[in-house]
């Protein structure tokens, strides 16, 4: 499926920087809903391969609730990183416990000592952080490209009683973002299009 819009350079920039959000075991028990995108995690694995290739910034962005009965509270079995997106040992991990990658933690400090202008976010979930984080990096003056395979949702029920299945939780939270916060693509266009190491 070609997006609209995709005909465009993808990169700006010869130095954008890989926002990898929330891929921890705890998605697997998040809910008891059905998810999209399963292949998301190996997607992730996939573009986190040639970013290393590249020698190109990867930030690793984890979250610690603060409810104990949350899978993703520090104290969880389930708190670890996904292995597809296991951190390298010199690789720029930051911790969040709100929605947004940007609060409470020093990710638009590091992004700005790097000079980094352009980021690709993918993660976890299409319709929480990956929103969040997307809406305020946009705010920010980052320009943003998001992955649509490397991101995913559950089904959600609505105020009114009905419910939307996960793919359309995630195409509607996307749709909303592309064009005005963000350039939703697919993970095989910036496997492509992303620039050769200097």
């Amino acid at each position: 499926m070609m997006l609209p819009g995709t005909d465009q350079d993808l990169f700006i920039s010869g130095n954008p920087a890989l926002v990898i959000i929330d891929v921890q075991d705890a998605i697997d028990c998040y809910s008891d809903y059905s998810r999209n995108n399963p292949d998301a995690e190996q997607v992730i694995g996939a573009l986190l391969t040639l970013w290393r290739d590249r020698a190109l910034p990867v930030v690793h962005v984890r979250h610690a609730s603060r409810f104990e009965n949350s899978p993703y509270h520090p104290s969880s079995d389930f708190f670890s990183f996904k292995y597809e997106a296991e951190p390298l040992a010199d690789e720029t991990v930051l911790t969040k416990q709100e929605n947004c990658a940007f609060i409470g933690t020093e990710l638009e400090a590091h992004l700005r000592q790097q000079e980094i202008t352009e980021l690709v976010v993918c993660g976890v979930l299409s319709n929480n952080s990956v929103d969040a984080t997307v809406r305020v990096a946009s705010g920010l003056g980052f320009r943003v490209l998001v992955p649509e395979d490397a991101s995913a949702a559950f089904a959600m029920d609505l105020l009114n009683g009905r419910q939307l299945c996960a793919d359309d939780v995630h195409w509607t939270f996307l749709s909303n973002l592309h064009g005005e916060y963000c350039h939703v693509c697919e993970s095989r266009e910036l496997l492509q299009a992303l620039p050769q190491p200097h």
